[in-house]
């Protein structure tokens, strides 16, 4: 029986190698992500298609997949700072503020509204889906940042906030998922709920977060 550590690496680097030399047509032709053709590539060579790769049978699933997409979250969301220009986000502070606030939020809940809606579930619940699906994902904002198509028909300014909005607000859903997680937790009041939510997600995990990685890059660039 062929290794699944043979398969898989194999699989890999030929969707790689073929994605590669049909990359410029499926993007600017047909409009489709590489994130999009991955997905769809990783389930028709899985378990519920043509099977030839069946992770859960030398992988804990869950906790790989947890692992690998912070993984890969931190890098893309590093590279969108990379690109960024100098001082962007001290220099458009009010395209951030907007973007990052009250747009969000309406985001949020718009999102949550319709989810409560099509699929008929309770609206907390409802919110704490939305929390995902609000925030623009970096990864696939890259269709209308990078490349060729993008440069020839999204305009400079708008592929820069697109990228610094991506970047950020992938750490500004954590509040949104949170603020729902402890409303739909039965131990916890409406109260007790808001004010965790407040001094342990805003103040410990965002604030902290952001007190650190200032000084850690401000110490790095002096050295």
């Amino acid at each position: 029986m062929i290794s699944e550590t043979k398969v898989v690496p194999a699989f890999l680097g030929g969707f790689i190698c073929i994605y590669g030399l049909v990359s410029g047509f499926v993007k600017e032709r047909l409009f489709l992500s590489e994130a999009l053709v991955a997905m769809v590539f990783g389930i028709l060579i899985g378990p519920e298609v043509i099977n030839v790769v069946d992770p859960r049978t030398f992988l804990n699933v869950e906790k790989f997949t947890l692992e690998f997409a912070r993984y890969v979250i931190a890098i893309q969301v590093m590279a969108a700072g990379i690109t960024l220009p100098h001082r962007y986000i001290v220099r458009k502070w009010r395209t951030m503020s907007v973007l990052l606030g009250p747009v969000m939020v309406v985001m949020w809940l718009v999102t949550a509204g319709i989810i409560h809606l099509m699929f008929e579930i309770e609206f907390k619940q409802s919110l704490l889906i939305a929390s995902c699906a609000a925030p623009t994902d970096p990864i696939l904002a890259n269709s209308v940042v990078k490349g060729r198509y993008a440069e020839a028909n999204v305009p400079k300014n708008v592929r820069d906030a697109l990228s610094a909005e991506s970047g950020i607000n992938d750490g500004l859903g954590l509040p949104f998922l949170y603020f729902a997680l402890y409303l739909l937790n039965e131990n916890y009041s409406t109260g007790h709920a808001i004010g965790k939510w407040f001094y342990w997600i805003w103040c410990y995990n965002i604030l902290l977060s952001i007190v650190i990685g200032v000084v850690i890059g401000y110490v790095a660039r002096k050295l």
